[in-house]
């Protein structure tokens, strides 16, 4: 068995250390650059966690303290810096477009840069609807620990959009779509279910008529209706009395009572197919954006909702104003500036057959760009909810 002897047993310790001395930067360095690749994806992470949930809250819908969320700049950042636990951001920017083209480029808001290397928070009251979108870019500088290589800072940059959705429609069923309407008019005639006789008897006059006779002594005498013996009876004289006896006459008085119970046809009522609601193309002319509607129901159809969406920026001024509705001798009148509105107060009436839904503007529409809508909900049963909806 081979036994080391004291001097063997120095030389290997003595050699193991010279090769960890050795070992030892390339592991330092390693353990650093894991740290460090470390710091670089969670700096990373937290810039696009902050973009994302900062985009989130400004597009929420509502208002916070009687502040849109959209335009409440203060809010957003602070949404961006608490996703944060360590990570200090150098910028927050805030803005807004229409979206993007099919190749990707951004759809302006009109005096909005949408460039998110600008900030432009707070915008004006009445400028989103529905389909914009609000972009958080969020950047936060990353520098390595120790500069064992010089390596300048890193700028770490993160932009989030999120889509607006201002006001939605919203459609439903109450009843069943298949509810029978009552006609107002009977489907048979009415008739009376019983009559009662009330007889009422008339007594007819009286006619008495009188014979004179002689009496015994030769006499003449006239008798007078009370001294007539009873009727078949014959005086002393021996000569008989003629009378007429009272004739009764009845005639029955007829009141009939009448009961009429009528039988009442339902009428099937629907918004679809031949009997139903359709619409044409929606125009615009002049100031006037419009629609017809044709009703083959046969009946008058009460409207729930009517909600529109118009281009309002791009007038010739910074605005496009909703001033009045026109629809079937029913009229609408108002002021409104946003960009899509549920017209409140307003439920016209839709008669059978053909009629034209218009919205007047203060000015000519001179850019339609495709986003313009007119949705009419109609609440008459058979038909509650059913949307006539221009793009449809």
């Amino acid at each position: 068995m081979k036994q080391f002897s004291i001097k063997e047993h120095k030389k290997i310790k003595a050699q193991a250390m010279v090769e960890f001395m050795l070992a030892l930067p390339l592991l330092l360095l390693l353990i650093y650059g894991t740290i460090e690749v470390g710091r670089l994806i969670f700096i990373f992470a937290s810039v696009a966690n902050a973009s994302r949930q900062a985009a989130r809250y400004g597009s929420a819908a509502g208002e916070i303290n009687d502040i849109a969320y959209y335009q409440n700049c203060d809010g957003i950042r602070d949404v961006a810096n608490q996703s944060a636990y360590i990570t200090d951001f150098d910028e927050i920017n805030i803005t807004y477009d229409r979206g993007v083209e099919s190749d990707g480029t951004q759809i302006p808001i009109n005096d909005i840069d949408p460039n998110p290397d600008v900030d432009t928070c707070p915008i004006e009251d009445n400028t989103i609807r529905n389909g914009d979108r609000i972009i958080v870019q969020i950047s936060a500088s990353y520098e390595p620990i120790i500069s064992i290589v010089p390596i300048d800072p890193l700028t770490i940059v993160s932009a989030s959009a999120r889509t607006f959705l201002i006001s939605i429609p919203i459609l439903g069923s109450s009843v069943p779509t298949g509810f029978a309407a009552e006609s107002s008019t009977p489907s048979k005639t009415a008739l009376p279910t019983s009559i009662t006789d009330t007889l009422t008897p008339t007594i007819g006059a009286l006619t008495l008529t009188a014979t004179h006779f002689v009496p015994a002594d030769g006499t003449p005498s006239n008798i007078t209706p009370t001294d007539f013996p009873p009727y078949g009876s014959t005086p002393s004289n021996g000569t008989p009395i003629n009378l007429t006896p009272a004739t009764l006459t009845f005639t029955p008085s007829k009141t009939p009572t009448q009961t009429t119970t009528p039988s009442i046809t339902p009428t099937a009522i629907s918004c679809a197919g031949l009997t139903g609601v359709s619409h044409e193309a929606l125009l615009i002319k002049d100031n006037i954006m419009e629609m017809t509607i044709t009703n083959n129901s046969g009946h008058t159809l009460t409207t729930a909702q009517i909600y529109v969406e118009w281009n309002h920026d791009r007038g010739n001024d910074s605005g496009l104003r909703l001033r009045q509705i026109l629809f079937a001798n029913q009229t609408w009148n108002g002021d409104i500036q946003t960009p899509s509105a549920y017209i409140q107060g307003f439920y016209p009436l839709i008669p059978p057959g053909t009629s034209t839904i218009q919205f007047v503007f203060h000015q000519n529409y001179n850019l339609p760009d495709g986003t313009e809508r007119i949705i009419i909900n109609i609440s008459t049963p058979g038909c509650t909810n059913y949307p006539v909806d221009s793009r449809n």
